[in-house]
């Protein structure tokens, strides 16, 4: 007989002695090799069938698990592995042994090494954004601006955006050109405004801002009607954007109900 196939008798003994079973008689241990190992050879077939019909390659101990139930056996517990458990073969003085290695491990080491530091507790916290239309100068808020300055945002934003953008002789914007660095390399600085705008969507584009939050309700109903229905605004939308951005902004800091009004009604019409 094959070594493997069964059980041997002298595993009945040894597990009659686990459990408290001290003299085994060897007829009824190898009855009982028989019986288990038919058992045991049914019960890893349906558990290869769960493995096959899983689409996997390994068998682990759920379809241990769901073959005992099939059988309506109470499942194992306390083995919850998902991996592949390998075995040792050992041999020696006549007897043959599959055990699981353990990994020897110096406790020295493990107290001598370094914790791994506990990660800190998400934690949130409030403050005051505005208390009585006041800005908190605190790290969390926004630097404070003037009014004036505000003012100067809300009505033409694209001064933000001509910042820091250097002009030639001919009073074009330079910072698209390229720029010599003293270790020989060049870089080309991307414009912050994509289109350049003609004269007269420049002066469009002032006439449209200085309507929509006007006081004249005539002009402002033209305006916003022009910003609905006229074709070729692409090139000024991300500045009408910047300029509705801006204009809430500020004007949510100082409670200025009328023009937050009047730019939800630009945001509307385009």
């Amino acid at each position: 007989m094959m070594y493997g196939t069964t059980l041997s008798a002298e595993s009945m003994k040894v597990i009659a002695e686990s459990i408290g079973v001290g003299s085994l008689p060897d007829d009824a241990a190898k009855e009982l090799a028989e019986d288990v190992s038919i058992k045991i050879k049914r019960i890893v077939q349906d558990a290869a069938k769960f493995m096959h019909h899983s689409k996997r390659e390994k068998l682990i101990m759920s379809d241990i698990d769901h073959a005992l139930k099939v059988r309506n056996i109470e499942p194992q517990y306390g083995f919850t592995s998902n991996d592949f458990i390998p075995f040792r073969f050992a041999s020696g003085g006549g007897r043959e042994l599959h055990f699981i290695e353990e990994k020897e491990m110096d406790l020295t080491e493990i107290v001598q090494g370094n914790v791994a530091k506990i990660p800190l507790d998400i934690t949130l916290r409030t403050h005051w954004l505005a208390v009585d239309g006041i800005q908190p100068t605190i790290p969390e808020n926004p630097p404070p601006l003037s009014k004036d300055h505000q003012a100067l945002d809300s009505v033409n934003p694209v001064v933000k955006l001509e910042q820091g953008v250097t002009k030639d002789t001919a009073g074009k914007p330079a910072t698209g050109k390229i720029h010599k660095l003293k270790n020989v390399e060049t870089v080309h600085v991307k414009q912050l405004a994509t289109h350049e705008l003609s004269v007269e969507q420049q002066l469009y584009y002032k006439e449209i801002t200085e309507a929509c939050v006007g006081s004249d309700e005539p002009r402002r109903g033209e305006a916003l009607q022009s910003l609905s229905s006229d074709p070729g605004l692409h090139e000024m939308l991300p500045r009408m954007c910047t300029f509705i951005a801006e204009g809430v902004k500020v004007n949510v800091v100082q409670n200025n109900l009328a023009l937050l009004i009047y730019l939800m009604r630009m945001v509307k019409a385009m």
